[in-house]
C-alpha cells in the first residue's frame, strides 16, 4: 500500500511544477506574456539559434574525450546524434532522467558492456551538473549583498555532490555500499550479470587529473548556452550586464533541476522573476525571456533529437 502511494506521488510530482507555471502565467496575464514574446527581434532569434551548433559540437567533443579515455571508440557525429536524442528524452522527463537513454543507445552503437557505457554517460552527466553548479556559485557571489545565505546553501550542496562523486569513484568503497542492495534486492538469476556489469562500470574510469580539461570544455559550452539566451534577451533592452546575466541565470537553471516539473517549467520562471526584479525587469518580460530561451536552447534541438530517435528506430526495425 505504501509503495503504491509512493508510485502515485512520483507520477503526480511533475505536475507540481506545471501547476506553478500555470499560476505564474495566469497571475501575470497571458496577453502580456504574448505581447512580450512578440517583441523578440527575429535577427536576435536567428543569431541565438546559430550558436547552438558550436555549442553541441563542443559539449559532444567533451563526451567523446571521456569515451576515448575509457576505450569506447565512437565517432563525433554519431555521438552528436545520441546527444540530441538524449536531449529529446531529457526535456520530457523530470530531473533530465530521460537523458540516460544514451546508455543503451551508446551500447548499441559501440557493442561495449552496459556497465561501461553507463559509467561513461554518468561521468558526462556529472560534469554537466558540476559546470552548472560552478557558474551558479559565481552568480551567488554576485548576489551576495542581496542574498547572503544563497552562496552558503549552494556551496554546501556542491560539497555534498563532490563528496558523493569522489566516494563512489572508488570501486572498493562502492562495493561495500552496493553489496547490501545486491544481496537483498537482486534476483539470484541476475546476480552474475549484475556482478559483471559492476566490474565493467569501474573498468576504465578516468583519473580526476584527466577530467580537468573536459570540465573546462563543459564550462565553455554552458557559457555559450547562456549567451544564446542573453542575445535573445537583448530584444527587450534589459539593464542586466552580460556577465551578471551569464552567472545569475545558472542559479535558476540549477533550481529548475528540482524534480517537481518537466524541463524546469515553473520553478525556473519563478526563480528568474525574483532574481531579475533586482534589475527592474518586468515579470512578463522575464517569462518571455525564459520561454524564448527554452525554445532556442531546448525545444528546437530536442525536436531534431526526436527525429533522429524515430529514424534510428525505423532503421533498426
Amino acid at each position: 500500500m505504501a509503495i503504491q502511494k509512493i508510485a502515485r506521488f512520483k507520477v503526480l510530482l511533475p505536475f507540481i511544477g506545471i501547476g506553478i507555471f500555470i499560476y505564474i502565467i495566469h497571475n501575470i496575464g497571458i496577453e502580456k506574456i504574448g505581447d512580450a514574446l512578440g517583441n523578440i527581434n527575429p535577427l536576435y532569434f536567428l543569431l541565438s539559434l546559430s550558436i547552438f551548433l558550436p555549442r553541441i559540437i563542443m559539449s559532444t567533443y567533451k563526451w567523446k574525450m571521456i569515451a576515448n579515455k575509457q576505450g569506447i571508440n565512437v565517432g563525433l557525429f554519431p555521438l552528436i546524434k545520441l546527444n540530441l536524442i538524449g536531449l529529446f528524452y531529457g526535456t520530457i522527463t523530470p530531473l533530465w532522467l530521460g537523458d540516460y537513454i544514451r546508455i543503451p543507445y551508446l551500447k548499441e552503437e559501440t557493442n561495449e558492456p552496459f556497465g561501461k557505457c553507463a559509467s561513461n554517460v554518468l561521468i558526462d552527466q556529472a560534469f554537466e551538473f558540476a559546470a552548472l553548479f560552478i557558474l551558479a556559485l559565481i552568480g551567488s557571489l554576485i548576489l551576495l549583498n542581496r542574498f547572503p545565505t544563497l552562496f552558503l546553501i549552494l556551496f554546501s550542496f556542491f560539497i555534498i555532490f563532490v563528496s558523493v562523486a569522489i566516494f563512489f569513484k572508488e570501486k572498493g568503497r562502492s562495493k561495500k555500499i552496493l553489496k547490501i542492495i545486491y544481496d537483498v534486492f537482486v534476483p539470484k538469476k541476475l546476480k552474475p550479470f549484475m556482478a559483471n556489469e559492476f566490474h565493467s562500470f569501474y573498468e576504465s574510469i578516468p583519473s580526476l587529473k584527466f577530467l580537468i580539461i573536459p570540465l573546462l570544455i563543459e564550462l565553455a559550452s554552458y557559457i555559450l548556452f547562456f549567451t544564446q539566451i542573453y542575445i535573445l534577451a537583448l530584444s527587450f533592452s534589459i539593464s542586466i550586464p552580460f556577465f551578471s546575466f551569464l552567472f545569475i541565470y545558472p542559479i535558476a537553471s540549477l533550481i529548475s533541476l528540482i524534480p517537481v516539473t518537466v524541463s524546469g517549467l515553473g520553478t525556473r520562471e519563478g526563480t528568474l522573476i525574483h532574481l531579475f526584479s533586482l534589475y527592474g525587469v518586468a515579470s512578463e518580460t522575464t517569462v518571455a525571456i525564459s520561454l524564448g530561451g527554452y525554445i532556442i536552447t531546448m525545444l528546437i534541438p530536442s525536436f531534431i533529437g526526436g527525429i533522429f530517435a524515430i529514424l534510428r528506430g525505423k532503421s533498426r526495425g
